[in-house]
């Protein structure tokens, strides 16, 4: 078999950003069967538990006018 010019899978995909890679794989699914993956195990509670947690911080920063 003959040898491709070009990048291999691995050094292509060290291009892509490490965002991107997490989004392919936590939201939209990676590979042709759009595996998902759950890389931290979040439950449904901790999710909203982190939510609340950062948008009660967000909006005491703006109350103060924090930046």
């Amino acid at each position: 078999m003959a040898k491709r010019g070009g990048p291999t899978l691995i050094q292509r995909s060290r291009q892509v950003p490490d965002e991107q890679k997490a989004l392919y794989h936590q939201v939209l699914g990676a590979g042709k069967a759009r595996v998902i993956r759950k890389f931290l195990g979040l439950t449904p509670a901790d999710e909203t538990a982190i939510r609340e947690r950062l948008g009660k911080g967000i909006r005491e920063n703006l109350a103060r006018g924090v930046k």
